[in-house]
């Protein structure tokens, strides 16, 4: 169940990531395409990844991976049991109760130019659902799942994650990227700031998001790291 601005597919396989880049175009913003998968020989797996059109340049465009980690965070911690900590790892790994729970992917359109507004750009997220492929979960403490921590409902995330996303986007555009910074700051893992163009400052250093997103160090050839 999504508010009206948006239009829901299901994708029963292949990756919704890869589904809304090719529906962005034609569809536009707003698209969401979400699969949940059961594990076999692998981790099952709650996707999703949903369609923006940004009417601003490419390099502030960009800030919208960390309004949609803000969103993430709060739709993870609204539905996860109480007292359990959800943190980010720069700039979009998410920690849940000190295990890699997954994180956020950024697409822009081909041809973007850093100067004038993309198409289209794509957020598309992946959740470890469950980790039932593993002889012993406890043999691999770095990652975590919805169903190890006790998610009844993990599509609901989904639904709380759209709805958080025009909450906050809707605050960044009428109150400032300012209003948006520290909910995502108080959830990193580290003691850094946010620049006002998206930066991560930390000690003497100054990194990007673009070059952030290229480290993608919570994520492997095929999702997230167990």
């Amino acid at each position: 169940m999504l508010p009206p601005p948006y239009t829901a597919h299901w994708l029963p396989d292949g990756s919704p990531f890869e589904d809304a880049q090719r529906r962005a175009a034609e569809e536009g913003a707003g698209t969401l395409v979400w699969q949940q998968t059961a594990g076999g020989n692998g981790p099952g797996r709650l996707d999703f990844a949903v369609v923006l059109e940004p009417d601003m340049p490419l390099e502030d465009a960009r800030k919208a991976v960390l309004v949609g980690m803000v969103a993430l965070g709060d739709a993870v911690a609204a539905h996860a049991p109480p007292e359990r900590d959800v943190r980010f790892i720069w700039p979009t790994g998410v920690i849940l109760d000190a295990g890699l729970l997954g994180g956020m992917r950024l697409a822009v359109a081909p041809g973007a130019e850093e100067g004038t507004p993309p198409d289209w750009m794509v957020l598309g997220v992946e959740l470890i659902a469950d980790r039932d492929h593993l002889d012993q979960a406890g043999e691999n403490p770095g990652s975590v799942s919805l169903k190890e921590e006790e998610f009844t409902d993990p599509p609901a995330v989904v639904e709380s994650f759209a709805a958080h996303l025009m909450l906050n986007f809707d605050r960044w555009i009428h109150a400032g990227f300012d209003t948006i910074a520290p909910h995502y700051v108080g959830r990193l893992t580290e003691k850094a700031a946010i620049s006002d163009a998206g930066e991560r400052v930390l000690d003497a250093t100054v990194e990007s998001i673009e070059n952030g997103l290229a480290k993608a160090d919570w994520r492997g050839a095929d999702g997230p790291k167990l």
